[in-house]
């Protein structure tokens, strides 16, 4: 039996940038506003998410907010995401319009993404409103250039930076508890760097010394490097 979509709500990707309300588009308030459920991650089990936090001075009372617990890979990851799936869907089914939060955007990195192969699959109506990245932001608080002219940018985790060749533009996420590595591949092939900590949220750094750079190790952060 088909589903009929005229009496399904549709699930909302909602991109709120890196934590600062203010950088929230017009675009994602609004549609925060019309949707009477809202879903955000949170990295750990029973902790405060982020991406709520950030958006929440635009959720009245009226919503139904659910924070679901969303793993940053191993093996409680695909689980949690179909977990996640099934009550988003009981919400669309019974007509409601759901807002998925995610910090930054939600094509980069995020695991709404997953979570996004589970609805269409099912059918569902989705729709997907960008939000500010968090090396965009990082690069506005620095004053650091991503990438200019006809060059090219390589964005990448910090998993994967031997994988950089005759990039002079590099973005390297996810680098908590790899700072050392990366810094030595950066030294090694010429790039100055700077690494952005929590960038327009509490305890926002912007650190260009190595030895800071290691002595303030956060999992919000990321390097912007570039060489001549």
């Amino acid at each position: 039996m088909e589903k009929d979509t005229l009496k399904m709500g549709t699930l909302y990707g909602i991109g709120v940038g890196p934590g600062d309300e203010e950088l929230l588009t017009l675009k994602a308030v609004n549609v925060i506003k019309k949707c009477e459920v809202i879903v955000a991650p949170s990295a750990k089990d029973g902790d405060r998410s982020i991406a709520f936090d950030t958006a929440k001075n635009f959720v009245d009372e009226s919503k139904e907010v659910i924070i679901k617990h969303f793993p940053m890979g191993g093996k409680e990851q695909e689980g949690k995401i179909f977990e996640a799936f099934k009550t988003i869907e009981e919400r669309l089914n019974e007509g409601k319009n759901v807002a998925f939060l995610t910090i930054g955007d939600p094509f980069v990195y995020s695991t709404y993404i997953y979570l996004l192969e589970h609805i269409k699959n099912k059918g569902y109506k989705t729709e997907t409103v960008p939000g500010i990245t968090s090396f965009c932001a990082a690069a506005s608080l620095a004053g650091q250039s991503i990438v200019i002219g006809d060059e090219r940018v390589l964005i990448l985790p910090a998993s994967q930076v031997d994988k950089i060749t005759d990039e002079k533009f590099v973005v390297i996420m996810k680098v908590y508890r790899k700072e050392e590595n990366v810094l030595d591949v950066l030294e090694e092939k010429g790039f100055k760097y700077v690494c952005v900590k929590r960038a327009y949220r509490e305890g926002q750094e912007i650190l260009k010394n190595r030895e800071d750079i290691l002595k303030s190790r956060d999992y919000m952060s990321l390097i912007i490097a570039q060489r001549d």
